[in-house]
């Protein structure tokens, strides 16, 4: 019984989490299309780089035979370091979606919950307010449209 209760108390906070799930997952992968971006270009040029140094080693030691040349290469260290390369970016793809979904639902959240409030008060409910968690941003916009309800309420009374 208590497993079941943890297993929807963790799918009603990964709910809690996406609340606009389309939007949350869209701004995460232009995120990570920007960071893709980026480390292509730094591949290409960590690459260049090495490629030179290669070179510059070839021709220190005076290595001649063909098969010889690429062992300096695919040797294990580098199996290892593109291994480790590879754990490196899915570690980073993890914190990168997790860290864009809890902040772009401090934004959602109150972006949901103040287009609700524009509702009812298209509908005559003066009387509706904005409630925010702590952490959410738009605190001060939330504050202010509580205060535009308030005005409005006394007038239509």
């Amino acid at each position: 019984m208590e497993n079941s209760f943890s297993g929807k108390q963790a799918r009603r906070s990964l709910q809690n989490l996406l609340i606009e799930p389309f939007k949350q997952v869209r701004f995460g992968l232009y995120v990570l299309a920007i960071t893709i971006c980026f480390l292509l270009i730094s591949t290409i040029l960590m690459i260049n780089s090495f490629f030179e140094q290669y070179n510059h080693v070839l021709s220190i030691f005076n290595v001649v035979d063909p098969h010889l040349r690429w062992e300096f290469i695919t040797d294990s260290v580098f199996h290892e370091n593109i291994f480790r390369l590879f754990l490196c970016f899915s570690i980073f793809v993890i914190i990168l979606f997790s860290t864009v979904i809890k902040l772009t639902h401090r934004f959602y959240g109150p972006i949901i919950s103040i287009n609700r409030f524009t509702e009812e008060l298209k509908r005559g409910n003066y009387s509706a307010r904005i409630y925010l968690r702590k952490k959410d941003e738009l605190q001060d916009l939330a504050k202010h449209l509580n205060e535009l309800a308030e005005v409005l309420e006394k007038k239509n009374r």
